[in-house]
């Protein structure tokens, strides 16, 4: 049991003790207040708002209360002191041996953890870039950032399917094909002088064009379709990445879904056949005023009403997106999770509301929007071409930086922060690059885990862990952060965010480089020292302990962890 829990439980029997008849109706008290590390250290060491929370059910004020459940909580044997601040935050101060303990419970349980959740059965899409070009540096953030959310809720116990929706049908491809066929009809064009507005730009499609042998149009976007996504799923293989499933929105839009979802859609009074207001712009001399099958949209927070099915009975990216997400209500997970890119801001709102509404709301369903990745080089940021094409491919860049720097560095920020990605940086060997930092303090730990093996020559009897004798606060701090590991990926899971994992590795790290420094300055603190034993295995331990949680966290993110650097 963690700390977290440890007093949670704590605090919660002090307060049924205290008025139990009272509180006795509800069912998990521990759920109602939280139990954090408070930011500076004068707060305490852990810090509490149960007075807050449960004060005004008991008609006292807060303070009152925090002194009353204070009382009570000095008399634990691990608790040093206590002060109430502010309002009535209750700040507990800790003794060492509870600190020992800890560690002592975090390394019986560490292979084998219950992070106690409730499995549920999740389906993460995320990449799902159109198949009509190479993956561009900003389709890595999305792909690690859901990957590395994937690999989370699998480690603390949910069932993950991974999935990639291929767009190969509607417009895109129509533009695809023609693009392929132009290319095979003037091999030699200047693609300068191409129209973007007609084709797809850039030297990879030509390249594309030449390996096709089809000459019917159908023929052609299956060929064309399935060359592309397999370069798209080598370049994400590179990076650890590959799906579960591989969905065809061609598939998924076929004559029976389209007709099952119509129904389900007019039935619930979601859909209506009826006509859109003329668009602001004047671009669209065509434009007409058609009848066409619309989703009421506008009921639930849009300014308008969206269409689904065009006067033509083409479908609209958003009658095949509902279909699609409609697919996966139907294949019963309890939630959906998507990672697009920023640009898709304007489909949130309508695909959640249209979601929602065919599950009738027994879903979860949640949309991640990535923030832009700005590359530099030397701290100067490096220009995109304005001329669509000529961009930074994913693989530019992991040919350049490699896997593990670009994991780490996509996932370094929530979804929705610009990353600034220096190349330069990545790729010194210095505390400027913080995966250099991880996977440094990594094996840091195992070449003094070698020297101590080499120069304590102690049989399993002997080398045993000595817990009084972690007595420097840095010491103290280290076990504070690594039993903490678990409550980390824990919150990672239940709030989708990755970036918790590498911030925590970072500090943890940092940390760790800060405690071995701390023997160049007094050599009563280093970690092995030749004339003591008992200490030289106390130490050894904690970073052994620190190894395998460094280990394990750059595991779950798979990013590599070498023994030697």
């Amino acid at each position: 049991m963690n700390y977290f829990d440890y007093f949670k439980i704590s605090l919660s029997e002090i307060l049924k003790g205290i008025y139990e008849e009272k509180i006795n109706f509800i069912e998990k008290i521990e759920d109602s207040f939280t139990v954090e590390v408070p930011s500076k250290k004068n707060f305490g060491e852990l810090s509490t708002n149960i007075a807050m929370i449960f004060s005004k059910q008991l008609k006292m004020s807060p303070r009152d209360l925090a002194e009353l459940i204070s009382k009570e909580l000095i008399k634990n044997k691990y608790v040093k002191d206590i002060d109430i601040a502010g309002p009535g935050f209750i700040n507990l101060f800790l003794k060492k041996e509870f600190w020992h303990q800890q560690l002592v419970n975090f390394v019986s349980s560490f292979d084998n953890y219950n992070y106690n959740v409730k499995p549920k059965k999740i389906c993460v899409e995320y990449v799902s870039a159109n198949p009509t070009g190479m993956l561009h540096i900003g389709h890595a953030r999305g792909a690690v950032l859901g990957d590395a959310i994937s690999s989370i809720l699998q480690e603390v116990g949910h069932h993950v399917d991974k999935e990639y929706y291929i767009n190969d049908a509607g417009e895109q491809i129509k533009k695809l094909v023609k693009t392929i066929i132009y290319h095979k009809e003037n091999p030699n064009s200047d693609l300068k002088k191409i129209n973007n507005d007609d084709y797809y730009p850039g030297n990879y499609l030509v390249g594309i064009s030449s390996t096709i042998n089809k000459v019917d149009n159908i023929e052609i976007s299956n060929e064309v379709t399935e060359l592309i996504m397999k370069d798209i799923k080598n370049d994400l293989k590179s990076l650890g990445i590959s799906h579960d499933n591989y969905i065809s929105e061609k598939i998924m839009a076929s004559k029976s879904n389209i007709n099952q979802l119509k129904k389900k859609l007019i039935d619930k009074d979601l859909a209506y056949l009826g006509f859109q207001d003329e668009p602001d712009s004047q671009k669209n001399k065509s434009w007409k005023k058609e009848k066409k099958l619309l989703f009421r949209s506008s009921n639930y927070g849009d300014d308008k009403d969206r269409a689904l099915i065009k006067p033509n009975g083409e479908l609209t990216y958003f009658m095949t997106d509902i279909i699609y997400h409609l697919n996966k209500v139907e294949r019963g997970y309890d939630i959906l999770l998507n990672v697009w890119g920023a640009d898709h801001s304007g489909y949130v709102k309508r695909l959640t509301n249209a979601t929602l509404q065919l599950s009738e709301k027994k879903i979860n369903f949640k949309i991640f929007l990535t923030g832009l990745v700005n590359l530099y080089n030397n701290k100067k940021l490096l220009k995109m071409s304005k001329r669509p094409g000529n961009y930074l491919t994913l693989k530019d860049v992991y040919n350049e930086v490699g896997s593990d720097a670009l994991r780490f560095m996509m996932i370094s920020r929530d979804a929705r922060s610009t990353i600034d990605f220096d190349f330069q940086s990545v790729q010194e060997r210095n505390k400027d690059n913080p995966v250099f930092y991880v996977q440094y303090a990594y094996a840091r730990c195992k070449s003094l885990f070698k020297i101590f093996k080499e120069n304590f020559n102690l049989n399993s009897d002997k080398n045993a862990f000595y817990s009084n004798n972690l007595k420097l606060n840095e010491e103290i701090d280290l076990i504070k952060k690594v039993t903490n590991f678990h409550n980390v990926l824990l919150q990672s899971a239940e709030f989708y965010e990755p970036h918790r994992v590498t911030s925590y590795l970072y500090d943890l790290a940092r940390m760790f480089h800060n405690y071995w420094g701390l023997g160049k300055i007094n050599a009563n603190n280093k970690i092995i020292i030749d004339d003591n034993e008992e200490i030289t295995c106390s130490r050894i331990f904690l970073v052994n302990i620190i190894s395998l949680v460094i280990k394990k966290g750059l595991r779950i993110i798979k990013i590599n962890c070498p023994e030697n650097m």
